[in-house]
């Protein structure tokens, strides 16, 4: 298999092209130019497997260092036919992100994943590869396709176009026998239904022109991959944005909670929005006070606040004499004007207390709680033990304690390990924040069912009594103060008393921290 790469990149002096194959960790394919702007490199390599695409990338290196590569998370695509010692030309352009990158996300694109078998072939006698980004189209039961001004292309007749294949979600191609195609080519992407194979839209663009690239025998022409556009695809969205707090509803014990998620769901599609966002919903419990209800000092970046738990979901109290109080106090705290803060919390804190005792040992002997363990053990113990010193010692300032105040891994493994004297305790978290996990993640699922894209909210900073800044403080400059500049609520800047990010030591694990925190919300959000 031969590999030309071609691409138009204007560099300056000293500076040099290269091309990497993504999980190939051999040198960069290093490309030529005469004149600084168009690139061209070849490779010989074994012929790779048939039909499963392959990505690369371009960088622009400077002594053999590469300073810039393309950072869009999208890779250049091509996908091998089944003929043996192909020569593949591959045309591109810088890629970065796309023009509208935000129909890309999964919030409009979904997490879709053709199950259809890449057909793609390669005709001995030479080929052309078109390539095609284009959203959103499964969405709506279409597949791209492609009209044109020859007999192979259907000659425009809307009843003859050809048909593309997704190789990955919003990325499409189609192989033509280059024979069969007449030049200059005219032509244009269409959509199709994919049942009825119809045409339902052209792409708003000229038509697009093709010079016969003159091609040997085995040899493949891949065209760029051309960002496609619809009328139809641009995107207008209304939505709710709103605190998880205020949703309360009759069924609530005095808040809003992931329970009353669905509901605001179901009023969302029923008066045609398509989007939800909710406020930052993670634990802030410093002081066990009012306090801590300013939504953006978290102790976590991960743990949800035990306030949003709702406790229906949990199972029936056993202890009937307990669940008349806890009624009574539900419809007390449900009845007032306003939220009070610390006497909800308090009450819930209680009564998942008393179904920890009831149904924890259960829980956490379940195998989808030891999954969800397995797979966030990472900061759920740190946070469980965090939570646990914070009330034995009455403080969050973990500068503070009598004891861990540096974390170390051993010694906090030890303090959560089932045989410890405060395992009991330390579950406790465990179980709370498994509840919270899959309530959440129903709320997500049920947003995506009815076609509601579900937004979440990270804030921007991580308090200095928190778990992070415990665990993990060479992320941040702790003698550093974040906050706000000067705007229409402080004439004089608001200062938050965050830590500022220590961004030279995250670039050097490329910024796992980061990369976790996102994988992590990525879960629940769309």
């Amino acid at each position: 298999m031969k590999l030309t790469f071609r691409i138009e990149y204007r560099t300056a002096w000293g500076e040099e092209l290269g091309v990497i194959l993504d999980g190939n960790n051999s040198e960069p394919i290093i490309l030529r130019t005469p004149n600084g702007e168009h690139w061209e490199g070849e490779a010989e390599m074994p012929d790779l497997p048939a039909c499963v695409p392959v990505s690369y990338r371009y960088g622009v290196y400077r002594d053999g260092q590469c300073i810039r590569r393309e950072s869009g998370t999208m890779a250049h695509l091509f996908c091998p036919g089944k003929k043996k010692n192909c020569h593949y030309i591959l045309n591109d352009f810088w890629k970065d992100l796309p023009a509208e990158s935000y129909l890309y996300s999964s919030a409009f694109s979904g997490d879709y994943q053709s199950e259809a078998a890449i057909k793609v072939t390669a005709s001995a006698d030479g080929s052309i590869t078109f390539r095609a980004l284009c959203p959103c189209l499964h969405h709506k039961h279409q597949v791209l396709a492609i009209s044109g001004d020859c007999p192979a292309l259907g000659n425009w007749d809307i009843q003859k176009t050809v048909l593309m294949e997704e190789i990955q979600p919003n990325e499409w191609t189609i192989t033509l026998n280059v024979s069969t195609l007449e030049f200059p080519l005219s032509y244009k992407f269409v959509t199709c239904n994919a049942d009825s194979k119809q045409v339902e839209e052209w792409e708003n663009h000229d038509n697009r022109m093709l010079n016969n690239p003159e091609l040997k025998k085995g040899e493949i022409y891949l065209t760029p991959e051309t960002e496609v556009h619809f009328t139809s695809s641009a995107r207008k969205v209304a939505g709710t944005a709103i605190p998880v707090f205020s949703l309360r509803s009759e069924k609530s014990f005095g808040v809003g909670d992931f329970g009353d998620l669905k509901k605001l769901i179901d009023w969302a599609a029923k008066t045609h929005q398509q989007a939800v966002q909710i406020l930052p919903i993670n634990d802030t419990t410093i002081t066990h006070t009012w306090m801590d209800s300013y939504p953006y000092n978290s102790i976590s970046i991960y743990a949800f606040h035990p306030m949003y738990i709702d406790l229906n979901q949990l199972g029936k109290m056993k202890d009937k004499e307990a669940l008349a109080v806890f009624e009574a106090r539900r419809q007390e705290l449900n009845a007032l004007p306003q939220i009070d803060y610390e006497a909800v919390n308090n009450a819930k804190r209680a009564y998942l207390k008393v179904m920890f005792q009831q149904t924890g040992r259960k829980v956490l002997a379940s195998d989808e709680f030891k999954r969800f363990f397995e797979e966030n053990e990472h900061w759920l113990l740190p946070y469980a033990a965090f939570s646990y010193l914070r009330d034995l010692y009455g403080t969050s300032d973990f500068s503070q304690w009598p004891e861990h105040t540096e974390y170390k891994a051993e010694e906090i493994a030890a303090l959560c390990a089932p045989d410890s004297s405060c395992y009991e305790e330390i579950a406790f978290y465990y179980y709370t924040q498994y509840h919270l996990h899959i309530q959440l993640l129903d709320a997500g699922n049920y947003a995506r069912e009815k076609g509601i894209i579900f937004k979440g909210d990270i804030p921007i900073g991580i308090s200095r009594n928190s778990v992070e800044a415990w665990i993990e403080p060479y992320y941040f400059n702790m003698n550093g103060q974040a906050g706000a500049p000067p705007d229409a609520f402080s004439v004089n800047g608001q200062n938050w008393g965050f830590p500022t990010y220590n961004w030279e030591v995250m670039e050097q694990d490329n910024y796992q921290w980061w990369q976790k925190r996102f994988r992590k919300m990525a879960e629940y959000f769309t």
